[in-house]
């Protein structure tokens, strides 16, 4: 029995992929050198190209709540993070996907017993992402309860 022919299709990608890798067999290993450094500068150009353009990009950018804690305690945990969206240049954002330049956001919490409004948690937010600029919230990130009662809840870190 004789094995079954290859797929018309892979028989030419084979031959293009031949083809093409051609012209590098039986060099000298300078001319490797010189090719691995081209590729090299080519895709540190088309990264410093790319790193130039304003994305958008999803972003849980940390949260300093504020409060009285001797009088007021949350009504449920106080998130660390808010998921925010986010346009910049893609520099600035990959810095901040990274963590560095992420100064939280300092948010006070004023009205016991109510959710702030979502104009609370905004300015702080725009401020602390400077030149990054803030393009949406989440819904429910701006509904953060205080009820009268010293803190309750261990471990969080609320700043008075």
């Amino acid at each position: 029995m004789q094995p079954a022919p290859p797929p018309a299709g892979r028989g030419q990608l084979v031959q293009v992929l031949r083809r093409l890798l051609r012209p590098l067999v039986g060099k000298e290993p300078s001319f490797y050198r010189v090719v691995a450094a081209c590729f090299l500068i080519a895709s540190t150009l088309w990264m410093l190209r790319a790193l130039s353009k304003s994305y958008v990009a999803p972003l849980n950018y940390p949260i300093s709540w504020r409060y009285n804690t001797a009088r007021y305690h949350p009504a449920r945990p106080l998130p660390l993070t808010v998921p925010v969206e986010v346009r910049g240049n893609g520099w600035r954002l990959l810095s901040r996907a990274l963590g560095m330049h992420l100064p939280p956001a300092d948010v006070r919490l004023r009205l016991p017993g109510t959710p702030p409004l979502r104009s609370l948690l905004r300015p702080p937010l725009r401020r602390a992402l400077g030149t990054v600029l803030l393009v949406s919230l989440p819904a429910d990130s701006a509904t953060y309860y205080l009820v009268p009662g010293g803190d309750s809840l261990k471990g969080s870190k609320n700043l008075e």
